[in-house]
């Protein structure tokens, strides 16, 4: 019995060494990479941005909040507003405004 025991455990042992490790893990993929929507973050003043630019819309999330739609307004496409928050991208440099305030210049990108 204790034969049968040890023979049945040592082909345990051998079968076991004989399988292949499971393949390694594939790194995490660059952010951004594969998402036609790329987020890009802005400090305006106080307030950071995180924002999404797609298409006729824009995502905006407010210090770290739930993101906000904001469709874009006028022919040219760089404004988006819902008429209380609005985001203004002129020649590349992006601005954030609250309802009639002064839009305040962002950095970041």
């Amino acid at each position: 019995m204790v034969l049968r025991f040890a023979l049945g455990a040592s082909i345990a042992l051998v079968l076991a060494g004989c399988q292949t490790p499971p393949p390694a893990p594939t790194p995490n993929p660059s952010i951004g990479v594969g998402n036609p929507y790329p987020v890009s973050n802005y400090q305006c003043g106080n307030t950071r941005l995180a924002v999404r630019l797609m298409g006729e819309r824009a995502s905006v999330s407010v210090d770290g909040a739930d993101a906000i739609d904001l469709p874009a307004s006028g022919s040219s496409g760089t404004t988006f507003s819902n008429g209380r928050q609005t985001l203004i991208i002129e020649q590349g440099r992006v601005s954030w405004g609250l309802g009639r305030a002064v839009p305040v210049p962002c950095t970041g990108g």
